[in-house]
């Protein structure tokens, strides 16, 4: 995909007119157009405030060969490594969700047979820490 593609692209899937992308950059909407055309090329400050504000990489928009910032051999070293980060957070959160399960079950003995109060604080780390994890979780499953 050639460069004037991908800023149009871009520009709208965040919803923006061309109007709208030229005030982001400070530069003239006609400059937008002119981008967008191919018949002119954004120079490198702009290239740079283009990937910032798409949050994309200069070598994507640069480099004809990249479809997506997939395609670039360093973005997929990166993903590969979150990827295995983000299945040994997934063996944490199924960990923290079994001590959940087992604090819950430590309360709920412990109020039918109205054990001391150290079961309670336990089972309410354990809540604690659970709902913790779970909202590490989802928050990490959006941003992939």
């Amino acid at each position: 995909m050639k460069l004037p593609d991908k800023i149009i692209k871009l520009r709208k899937a965040n919803g923006w007119s061309q109007e709208d992308l030229a005030e982001r950059l400070n530069v003239s909407r006609q400059a937008i157009s002119r981008w967008e055309n191919g018949t002119a090329l954004p120079d490198s400050n702009n290239v740079l405030q283009l990937s910032k504000l798409f949050s994309v990489t200069a070598d994507y928009l640069l480099n004809d060969d990249y479809s997506s910032d997939e395609d670039i051999p360093c973005v997929k070293e990166v993903h590969e490594i979150f990827d295995s980060k983000q299945k040994n957070f997934m063996k944490l959160t199924l960990v923290a969700t079994i001590a959940f399960i087992i604090g819950a079950f430590v309360w709920l003995y412990q109020a039918i047979n109205e054990l001391n109060i150290v079961y309670d604080i336990l089972a309410i780390v354990n809540a604690i820490l659970s709902a913790v994890f779970l909202y590490i979780y989802e928050k990490a499953k959006r941003q992939k």
